[in-house]
């Protein structure tokens, strides 16, 4: 049965949203995806937890997907936060690794993750709609990566990059199981490009 509420429509009058209560939402939905997935969480377990009705959900979010796509972008958010840049852009992106790993293994947002990613190979939307999150998270790490190797590399070459930095540390948090070191980050920086620029010694 679908989790789509078709009658339900977002007011922009009346009382403005509650805060608090969106909070409350987004932790529950939170707390109840990374025990159960994606499939096992409903929209009336999430408004349970979060002590609301499911009218109340439906306001704020049309959908469960959309619900997990708010749910995946302010854990983002709030794992990784945004910092000055670096003097030394290598280490700024190594920071941003560091913040990775740990969003992923000291949160929620590692099962959450697991979760739609297995099931996005069933449903067709949640795929579109993570990988739509994806892309934007992605942008992240492609400038940090383009501060390392220098402004002349190409669209391409960054894509690359980015596969060759994040791509070993997911295959780790996802399939592997493999300890994911300081060592073992700095490692992977250490693989890009470092333009000959005496500014940057």
């Amino acid at each position: 049965m679908s989790e789509t509420a078709p009658t339900a429509t977002r007011s922009t009058r009346g009382r403005p949203r509650d805060a608090g209560r969106d909070r409350a939402i987004l932790d529950a939905a939170r707390t109840v995806i990374a025990e159960r997935g994606f499939t096992g969480a409903s929209m009336d377990a999430i408004a349970q937890t979060a002590g609301v009705g499911k009218d109340t959900l439906y306001r704020r979010w049309s959908s469960k997907v959309q619900l997990v796509r708010h749910l995946l972008t302010v854990l983002a958010d709030e794992g990784i936060p945004s910092r000055p840049p670096d003097p030394d852009p290598r280490f700024g992106l190594f920071i941003f690794l560091q913040d990775l790993v740990r969003l992923n293994t000291r949160s929620d947002f590692g099962a959450v993750v697991a979760g739609v990613i297995g099931e996005s190979a069933r449903n067709p939307q949640l795929a579109d709609v993570f990988h739509s999150f994806w892309a934007e998270r992605r942008r992240s790490s492609a400038d940090l990566v383009r501060d390392v190797v220098g402004p002349e590399a190409s669209a391409d070459d960054i894509d690359r990059h980015v596969d060759q930095i994040v791509g070993p540390v997911y295959y780790r948090l996802l399939l592997s199981g493999d300890e994911i070191t300081d060592e073992y980050l700095w490692d992977l920086v250490a693989t890009l490009p470092w333009p000959d620029d005496p500014d940057r010694t």
